[in-house]
């Protein structure tokens, strides 16, 4: 049995130092940390809220900037 109504998968995606992870743990932990590592690989983190009096689970994939990890993008 879920805890959710419905469930997405967000991926983040873009260039290296544009402040993917921090946006992402700032949504999270609703506060903004200005000290962060960089990702390698991809981070994953899950967040339930209420949209519409329904509980919507959301799966975010922060994906690093290395262009060898985009090919997980396209499986």
């Amino acid at each position: 049995m879920t805890n959710y109504d419905i469930k997405f998968k967000i991926l983040i995606i873009g260039n290296k130092g544009s402040g993917k992870s921090r946006f992402v743990n700032s949504f999270i932990i609703n506060s903004f940390k200005t000290d962060s590592r960089i990702t390698i690989g991809i981070d994953f983190k899950e967040k339930i809220i209420e949209v519409n009096n329904q509980r919507v689970k959301l799966e975010i994939w922060d994906f690093g900037a290395e262009l060898h990890f985009r090919i997980l993008l396209i499986i």
